[in-house]
């Protein structure tokens, strides 16, 4: 120090990335929802089980909304039908005042349109399931996925259909005008939208899972495999949207949206083993970038948190690993309020290990994780993800986030 006087020199010192988000999270300043027409409830979760399928989801107001004190934008929906499950996760346009109410309704009306589609699919195709386990060449299995596929393609002419008539039902309303200085206008209804049903068959190798998906705007889909080796686990089943230019991102009430063609070249079918579908906002996708392979992380995390069990197969194996304390940031909400989180990326800086040894490892995970360090934040998964989604820091993420996570074979 005293050499630094003499010359008058001062040493840079390089902060870490803990530093930076430790000091960063504690600048961020909170708002309640506003006093708006429609103001939405600052975040939701939901978690329901059937037919084998475990269903979580949560959906949280970004820290740029809570320091402008503007309203969460994003939205889900899911539910049950035959066996199967339907999910709908949408992200109200940050730029467009009232696109929380067309990301609701978007989901809403897919939710409802798939579930009447996928009861005429029983109807009409009683044996549905037996053909999506055939071959893929065989003309069953095909017929089929062309049922689905077409039904995800409707389900948006009837998100798109319902956020029209929201617009037309608040369009000359006087609070609405008030609010916004001007009368509404459909483009204030702007969101994306993600949709995926996912459905059990038998097949030659055993159970499997038929995923149909369509994206519409930024966001992930994805699913994954606990079971298969770490570079074959993960699938990316949808693909961000761009606009015209860089940073531009479709909405549905895009006029290229409604094109069969255009709807066609974003619909996507996959079977195969998964253990684990999610759907997400960019608000978490952009936070596990690039997706491929960093969504197993964003899986780790969840484990590490106690969202998702792990299933613990032995010894790790390894010793003399040095496992990180949880980390603490004060919560938005409330400055005094803190909620101890492990991080999976504290996790591999201690330990010298890669994403992939740690995903191996999963007696290391289960050393790693809150529960190991006595800490519970809520009793039941879905309370946890919202706690988890609400609070986790990661520089440059301050968008409302929304996650929707259906877990096979439970």
């Amino acid at each position: 120090m005293d050499n630094e006087k003499n010359t008058g020199q001062v040493t840079e010192q390089q902060l870490t990335d803990r530093d930076v988000t430790a000091h960063t999270a504690a600048l961020w300043k909170y708002k309640p929802v506003p006093e708006s027409p429609e103001p939405y409830p600052e975040s939701i979760c939901a978690g329901e089980s059937s037919d084998g399928f475990e269903v979580l989801a949560a959906s949280v107001r970004g820290k740029k909304h809570k320091h402008e004190g503007s309203n969460r934008d994003d939205a889900f929906a899911f539910d049950f039908c035959g066996g199967a499950v339907i999910a709908a996760v949408s992200d109200g346009a940050g730029s467009k005042p009232l696109s929380r109410i067309g990301a609701k309704f978007a989901c809403d009306a897919v939710l409802n349109y798939a579930k009447i589609r996928m009861t005429a699919i029983e109807r009409d195709i009683p044996d549905y399931k037996k053909a999506l386990g055939k071959a893929f060449d065989d003309p069953d299995f095909g017929r089929v996925c062309s049922e689905l596929a077409g039904m995800l393609r409707d389900s948006c002419a009837e998100a798109y259909s319902a956020v029209e008539a929201a617009y037309e039902k608040r369009k000359d309303l006087p609070e609405f005008e008030q609010a916004l200085g001007r009368k509404p206008e459909i483009k204030d209804f702007s969101c994306t939208l993600l949709i995926s049903v996912v459905i059990p068959v038998e097949t030659a190798n055993g159970r499997e899972y038929l995923t149909a998906a369509l994206q519409i705007g930024d966001g992930m889909i994805a699913s994954y495999d606990e079971n298969a080796d770490f570079g074959s686990a993960l699938v990316i089943l949808g693909a961000a949207d761009s606009g015209g230019f860089a940073g531009e991102t479709e909405f549905i009430t895009t006029e290229q949206m409604r094109s069969p063609d255009s709807l066609m070249s974003r619909t996507k079918i996959r079977r195969g083993k998964m253990t684990c579908l999610m759907l997400m906002t960019d608000g978490v996708a952009d936070d596990y970038y690039p997706n491929d392979p960093q969504l197993l992380r964003l899986v780790l995390d969840l484990r590490l948190n106690g969202i998702k069990r792990i299933t613990v197969d032995g010894d790790s194996g390894i010793t003399d690993i040095k496992i990180p304390d949880p980390t603490e940031y004060p919560w938005v909400n409330d400055s005094d309020v803190r909620y101890a989180l492990q991080y999976t990326k504290g996790v591999l800086s201690e330990s010298g290990l890669t994403l992939e040894q740690l995903w191996k490892n999963r007696g290391l995970q289960e050393k790693s994780c809150l529960k190991a360090f006595d800490i519970v934040h809520e009793k039941t998964p879905k309370d946890m993800l919202q706690v988890w989604l609400d609070n986790y820091v990661e520089r440059g993420s301050f968008d409302d986030r929304t996650l929707l996570i259906v877990n096979t074979e439970v």
